[in-house]
């Protein structure tokens, strides 16, 4: 719900960097990775919840384009897309990744940021239980996602 998706970013946002998904497509877009810009985070999660005028470093994975933008208008954005209230945004997304509700897909992944991505990830390619490839995909110097169309090294 948007109250509880408010509640829960407020908490781990103070707590450590993040990583914001939506839940549709595989191409980067709606996939945000976030930065208190301050660096004030907590030692112990729950400890304190971020306030709506906390400001935000935002990296968009589809692209590597960088935003700023505070908690309010993050919640915004997320639950009701671009208003009067969300800001200005150069990201090619519309928000409203909660739009339709669990059955339409409408929902958000909120998880650990972890730095080593800059190193790459590997996909492994299996038909049935036989391995049949290994793909290493490295994001290009200075980026952090290794989408297709971001300059990323396969």
């Amino acid at each position: 719900s948007p109250a509880a998706f408010e509640a829960g970013f407020k908490k781990t946002m103070a707590f450590q960097p993040r990583v914001l998904k939506q839940n549709r497509g595989s191409s980067g877009e709606g996939i945000w990775i976030i930065k208190l810009k301050a660096g004030n985070y907590c030692k112990s999660y729950g400890e304190r919840s971020c306030t709506d005028d906390e400001v935000l470093d935002m990296m968009e994975a589809n692209d590597n384009h960088s935003e700023t933008h505070t908690v309010a208008e993050v919640i915004e954005f997320c639950v009701n897309g671009r208003t009067s209230k969300s800001g200005t945004w150069t990201s090619k997304g519309v928000g409203k990744y909660l739009e339709g509700g669990k059955a339409a897909g409408g929902q958000l992944v909120d998880q650990r940021f972890c730095p080593r991505i800059v190193e790459g990830e590997l996909r492994y390619n299996c038909v049935g239980d036989a391995l049949v490839g290994i793909i290493h995909k490295k994001p290009a110097a200075g980026g952090i996602s290794a989408v297709g169309g971001t300059g990323s090294i396969y």
